[in-house]
């Protein structure tokens, strides 16, 4: 009786296999270019996955309507968590063998970079890589961080302050490369204060920096963390002597962090500079995105929008030729113009604007 239940198991497992090796075959004789999608949609920066997906469909959705050379998606859900990010990338690589990649995270690319150079294959990434950036199959669409992070520094020397300190998180290097150019921006040393990921520990944290007695600090921090930092230091410290608090463009995937942590009391930051990167949505993205969504476009979509289009517009069965042709992309995405330099960093248009109840207004 055992010997018969293992054959039936074994036959069943074959079958299995056949079916799927047939849709499989199936898919890829259709025509369709399969692209592995690693977009955050839950953790603490999962408004900024869903507001990825939601420009990606859209992009593609245009597209698909338009091109005879039509794209389908795999996404995975990698909750910006690099473990994840890893197991989602190796089922992409491995069993849906897609022919190219679209990442949101700085967390997964970091976990995945040697892996991705090894295969070859294009990738669309969102967020900032740890690495520097290379010569490369890896092109980032989020106009890059190190100039906006040297002009904040430059600013915030430019508006007169002079004893500024960094509160970094040690949970990345991408924290640590954005201090890094803040510093170099300011022009002389900053203090840095390394936070962990232990929310415990906040308050002591907080206490360190107010001792320094600082007149700016600079947050380059996961949004939750930042939050109750900011929080902290402000309920130990009196309005006349509070720091004037300084934030990147990271401060926009986490907003809403800041909002829930500080509730009403977010007015407590109104006047924060927040250095940017100057890519509004075009009309003809915003017009779009309100048809299918019934909402004005979110933080995120446009990244994920400009990584299908980068994909779709340099598209090459080859793809050694595929990603010659990123190299020379240059296309209208959701925020204008959308071209690169030689280490496929998109570059940035920077600006200023300031933190008014809860909001990131000019």
């Amino acid at each position: 009786m055992k010997k018969n239940k293992e054959i039936w198991i074994a036959a069943a497992v074959i079958v299995f296999v056949v079916i799927a090796a047939y849709f499989f075959v199936r898919s890829r004789r259709s025509g369709a270019v399969t692209l592995g999608v690693i977009a955050g949609t839950t953790g603490q920066y999962a408004a900024a996955g869903e507001g990825y997906m939601q420009g990606f469909n859209l992009a593609m959705g245009q597209w698909n309507q338009s091109h005879a050379q039509k794209f389908s998606a795999i996404v995975e859900d990698d909750g910006f968590d690099a473990q994840k990010g890893v197991t989602a990338y190796e089922k992409l690589k491995s069993v849906d063998r897609v022919d190219a990649y679209a990442i949101l995270s700085s967390f997964t690319i970091d976990a995945v970079y040697d892996q991705l150079h090894a295969e070859g294959k294009p990738v669309a990434l969102g967020f900032e890589q740890t690495r520097p950036a290379e010569n490369d199959n890896i092109f980032q669409v989020l106009p890059a961080a190190l100039p906006v992070e040297t002009a904040l520094g430059q600013k915030v020397n430019q508006l007169g302050y002079k004893h500024p300190v960094a509160a970094v998180s040690n949970n990345t290097e991408v924290y640590q490369n954005f201090y890094a150019g803040f510093q170099n921006g300011f022009g002389s040393n900053v203090p840095k204060f390394e936070m962990g990921d232990d929310v415990g520990q906040i308050r002591s944290q907080a206490l360190a920096i107010v001792s320094a007695k600082p007149d700016v600090v600079a947050i380059f921090m996961a949004p939750q963390d930042g939050a109750l930092l900011a929080q902290e230091i402000i309920r130990i410290t009196v309005s006349s002597k509070r720091p004037y608090f300084v934030f990147d463009q990271s401060l926009q995937s986490g907003l809403d962090n800041y909002q829930k942590v500080f509730g009403a009391a977010i007015s407590s930051l109104n006047g924060s500079l927040v250095a940017m990167s100057q890519n509004n949505f075009t009309p003809q993205f915003t017009t779009a995105f309100q048809a299918k969504y019934g909402e004005a476009p979110v933080y995120g979509s446009d990244m994920g929008y400009n990584s299908f289009l980068l994909l779709a517009e340099t598209y090459h069965a080859d793809p050694q030729a595929w990603i010659a042709n990123m190299k020379t992309a240059n296309f209208t995405g959701a925020d204008g113009n959308v071209s690169f330099d030689s280490a496929g960093l998109r570059v940035p248009n920077v600006f200023f604007a300031k933190l008014e109840n809860g909001s990131v207004v000019q």
